[in-house]
């Protein structure tokens, strides 16, 4: 009970921090920029707010409303707290309007200072608690121990997600399996070693001996039956208990439970957001306005690349090539030139000198060592995707979408002929699900079963989030060759 208090106290001075550092930023921008503007110098005293203002009311706003969310009780992977975060502060930023307007404070309290407070408090609140999360589990304040049941495919992939969402702080402590081969079997990650320590009947012995307060159940194959009966005997051991369905490869990102409490049944009701005309408006207007705004920014370095490629080898700035877009209708993808203008003779030239480029092609249709075909500066616009830039005109026109499947060749379409209308169902996209998720060192069939994912699970947030991943993964050069 104690530790859960410190866990309570220590987030609630992290978003604290969060606020504070937010409204800092607010008046550091307000007093010495954009009074600047109007009034052409500085305020004189760019403090004052901190000494006329009772600013406590407002950091307890935030504070309630982020109480409200749940996230001082919830462990959720680090995007879903981000969109609580975020939601929770445009709740405390409606509710602080409102007081200010019922209560006529409006000659005290400045609107614009609490805006941009507002806006700050969007990237200072998913980013504190980012960073003081990492700080409370290396200190151990944020840990809780686990216990996975099952130690078959499942419960090792169990495994990989809480180790690379430590943002949970779950840890691990080992896995009990009714398989007798494997007790006393070592699990190795890159983060630890792991012991099958025997059977599951034996969880109670673990729940008290190193203090287990979460289980995980993750036998997806057993029988309904037998997973009913494990889950019933561990509740009533530990707090926590997770079961890990059998639904592997289903569209669950946009679901919502529906219960038959008689007949002791839930449902789920799976949502294709893709299908809803007005979702289909929110992600064009999203694509409008972050590609208007890249087409603007971006404008010099699209002209230094396309002289740069002009001048390091004969022919055009830009490659076009027609690849299937939405509905599989067939649209002009633009590129800057990265290949020699015969680069398909040099490739067939390459894979038939040797097997095991020829092999890796099959596998990847790309090459991860020495490509023959790209030109002395095709390499370097590749590893920081410049190559990609001319599609955000695309994404402009609405051809493309700015997070979206990869645009595949025609040639491709019969290797995922089963999923193709799935995938069909959106725009072709720049940044995607399988850019942010090992772009190149993923296999063909792992890139269309993610992308498949990526449409049937589609959302606004989804795609705010496969943006930051890939600029990420881009800004690493992770997987580019």
């Amino acid at each position: 009970m104690f530790l859960k208090f410190l866990q309570y106290f220590a987030l609630i001075l992290i978003d604290l921090t969060a606020f504070y550092l937010a409204l800092l930023l607010a008046i550091l921008v307000r007093a010495e920029f954009l009074v600047r503007i109007v009034m052409g110098q500085p305020e004189a005293n760019t403090w004052i707010y901190w000494h006329h203002l009772d600013f406590w009311w407002l950091a307890v706003a935030f504070i309630a409303a982020i109480q409200y969310e749940g996230l001082y009780a919830k462990r959720v992977p680090y995007w879903e707290e981000a969109r609580l975060l975020l939601k929770a502060a445009l709740l405390a930023f409606l509710i602080i309007l409102a007081v200010i307007s019922l209560g006529k404070m409006s000659s005290t309290v400045s609107r614009l200072l609490l805006t941009i407070t507002w806006l700050f408090s969007m990237v200072t609140f998913p980013a504190i608690r980012f960073y003081g999360k990492k700080l409370l589990h290396r200190i151990g304040l944020w840990n809780e121990r686990v216990l996975i049941l099952g130690a078959g495919d499942a419960g090792l992939e169990t495994l990989r997600g809480l180790e690379r969402e430590n943002n949970l702080g779950y840890q691990v402590v080992g896995f009990l399996d009714d398989d007798p081969e494997k007790a006393g079997q070592l699990i190795r990650t890159d983060y630890g070693d792991y012991k099958v320590f025997g059977p599951i009947r034996h969880f109670r012995k673990f729940v008290s001996m190193v203090n287990v307060s979460t289980i995980i159940v993750a036998i997806p194959t057993a029988a309904s039956s037998r997973i009913a009966q494990i889950a019933s005997e561990v509740q009533r051991s530990v707090r926590n208990v997770l079961i890990v369905p059998d639904l592997k490869g289903v569209a669950l990102l946009n679901t919502e439970l529906r219960s038959l409490f008689m007949e002791q049944l839930f449902l789920l009701n799976i949502r294709n957001n893709l299908k809803s005309l007005s979702a289909r408006v929110v992600k064009r207007t999203f694509d409008l306005i972050v590609s208007g705004i890249a087409l603007a920014v971006l404008s010099p370095i699209y002209l230094a690349t396309t002289i740069a490629v002009r001048m390091t080898s004969a022919g055009g700035a830009f490659f076009m090539q027609y690849r299937p877009g939405k509905n599989g209708k067939v649209i002009r993808i633009y590129k800057f030139r990265t290949m020699y203008t015969d680069g398909d003779r040099r490739l067939a030239e390459h894979l038939e000198k040797d097997p095991a480029a020829a092999a890796e092609w099959k596998e990847f249709r790309k090459l991860k060592r020495h490509d023959p075909r790209l030109t002395p500066i095709g390499g370097f616009l590749r590893k920081w995707s410049l190559d990609e830039l001319p599609q955000i005109y695309s994404v402009f026109k609405g051809e493309m979408s700015m997070v979206g499947p990869r645009p595949y060749m025609v040639s491709e379409i019969k290797d995922f002929e089963d999923v193709s209308e799935i995938i069909f169902m959106a725009k072709p996209g720049i940044c995607g699900l399988w850019q942010s998720s090992g772009r190149n060192n993923l296999s063909f069939d792992q890139r269309v079963k993610l992308e498949s994912w990526y449409v049937l699970n589609w959302s606004l947030w989804l795609d705010i989030i496969l943006m930051a991943k890939t600029c990420v993964a881009v800004c690493r050069a992770e997987g580019a060759y």
